[in-house]
C-alpha cells in the first residue's frame, strides 16, 4: 500500500518524527526544570507553541501522503502522481502492433487480437476523457459500462474495446488506427472521443505547453519532495501563470481560426482512412464539465464540430445537451480535476447507447 512512497521519503519522515519526540521530551523536561525561571520558560513556552505547529502540519502532510487520494487536471502534484499509481498502473496493459511501436492503454482486460466472422468489434479511442482519469474503478467509465450493456446483450456478437491514454490527441487517435488496421486487426467500429483541448496541438502555441509547464517543478525539497507542501505549491502556481489561467481562453480561440481548419481536415483523413479499410468511423463530443450551464462558452465549438461531421456524412454525438442538466449535481472527479466523474462517465454510455449506438442492437445486428 505504501510503495508509491520513496525511500528518501519514508526515511525522512521516520527521522523527522523520532526528531519531533525528542524535542518534545525535551522541552517538557526544561519545563519542569525551569517552572520557576519566568525568563527561560517564556523560551521554553515558545518552543512548545512552535512544536504545536510544527506537529499539526506534519499531521498535515501525513493525511495527503497517507490518505488523501484525488487526481489533478495536469496531474502535476504528487499527490496526483500518487493516484495514478494507486489507481492506474494496477490496470495498465500493453499491446505490441509491430517491432518497434506499441500502445499502453488502462483496462481490466486484455485487447481481443482475434475477432470471429460473425462478431462486431466496437473500439474506443480518445484521451485523458476516455481513459478515466479521476475515476478509481476502470468499469465505472462510459467505455465499460457500453461494454457492460452491449456484449451481454449481443450474446457476445459485439465486442467493445477502449484503447486510450492520458495527454494524447487526434494525432495520436489516427496513427494508432492506421497501425491495427494496416497489422491485420479488425475494427470494425471506431468511435473518436473527441475531448475540445485535442484541438490545441493544431496550434503551435502548445508544441511545448507542457515542456514549459515543467520548467515551474520546485526545485526545494520541501516543495520537490512532500505532498500537502508540494500541492500547495502548484495550487498558486497554476493560480498565477497566465499560460494556465488562459488555458480555455486559449482552445475557444482556437476554434475560430487555423487549428480548427487543420483539425477538420484530420478528421476527414481520419475517416478517409477508416473507409479505406472498411471501418466505421463515428465521433461523440466531451464538452469541458467545469463550466457548463446557460453560458457554456463553448458552444459555437461544439456547433462546429458537429457541421462538420454531419456534413462529411461522420455520425456524431454532442455530449453537452445530455450532461448540461446534471450539471449542479456535479459532473467533475473533483474541484481541482476537470475529468468526469463516476456520474457523467453514467450519463455519457446512457447517451452514446440511445443515440450513437443505436444500431447495436440484440445480437450486434443493426
Amino acid at each position: 500500500m505504501l510503495l508509491y512512497l520513496s525511500d528518501g521519503y519514508l526515511w525522512g519522515m521516520v527521522f523527522w518524527l523520532i526528531a519531533g519526540g525528542v524535542g518534545f521530551w525535551s522541552l517538557l523536561r526544561l519545563r519542569g526544570q525551569w517552572r520557576r525561571q519566568p525568563k527561560r520558560l517564556k523560551w521554553v513556552n515558545a518552543g512548545l507553541s512552535a512544536w504545536m505547529a510544527l506537529a499539526l502540519l506534519t499531521t498535515i502532510e501525513l493525511y495527503f501522503a497517507l490518505v488523501y487520494d484525488a487526481s489533478d487536471s495536469f496531474n502535476m502534484t504528487n499527490v496526483s502522481k500518487k493516484w495514478f499509481k494507486l489507481h492506474v498502473e494496477p490496470q495498465q496493459l500493453a499491446l505490441q502492433l509491430t517491432d518497434k511501436e506499441g500502445v499502453v492503454f488502462r483496462d481490466d482486460r486484455d485487447y481481443p487480437k482475434q475477432i470471429a466472422a460473425d462478431q462486431r468489434h466496437l473500439v474506443f479511442f480518445g484521451d485523458s476523457f476516455t481513459f478515466g482519469q479521476g475515476v478509481p474503478d476502470v468499469r465505472n467509465r462510459f467505455t465499460n459500462r457500453v461494454r457492460a450493456t452491449l456484449e451481454p446483450g449481443s450474446n457476445g456478437k459485439v465486442v467493445v474495446s477502449s484503447l486510450a491514454q492520458a495527454g494524447t490527441d487526434l494525432h495520436w487517435t489516427a496513427r494508432l488506427i492506421e497501425l491495427l488496421l494496416e497489422n491485420g486487426h479488425r475494427v470494425d467500429t471506431a468511435v473518436y472521443v473527441l475531448c475540445l483541448n485535442d484541438i490545441e496541438t493544431f496550434h503551435k502555441r502548445h508544441e511545448t505547453y507542457y515542456q514549459d509547464l515543467s520548467k515551474y517543478e520546485p526545485k526545494f525539497f520541501l516543495f520537490r519532495d512532500t505532498y500537502f507542501f508540494n500541492w500547495i505549491y502548484f495550487r498558486v502556481r497554476q493560480a498565477t501563470l497566465p499560460d494556465v489561467r488562459g488555458y480555455f481562453s486559449f482552445v475557444q480561440e482556437y476554434y475560430g481560426g487555423e487549428p480548427w481548419e487543420k483539425m477538420s481536415q484530420k478528421l476527414g483523413s481520419v475517416q478517409q482512412l477508416c473507409q479505406a479499410h472498411g471501418t466505421d468511423f463515428r465521433v461523440a463530443v466531451f464538452p469541458f464539465l467545469h463550466n457548463l450551464g446557460p453560458e457554456y462558452p463553448f458552444r459555437e465549438a461544439h456547433r462546429k464540430i458537429v457541421e462538420h461531421c454531419r456534413s462529411r456524412n461522420i455520425p456524431v454525438l454532442d455530449l453537452e445537451p445530455d450532461l448540461t442538466p446534471f450539471a449542479s449535481q456535479g459532473l467533475t472527479a473533483n474541484r481541482f480535476d476537470a475529468h468526469p466523474n463516476e456520474l457523467a462517465h453514467r450519463i455519457a454510455a446512457d447517451a452514446m447507447l440511445k443515440n450513437l449506438l443505436k444500431d447495436f442492437g440484440p445480437h450486434g445486428n443493426p
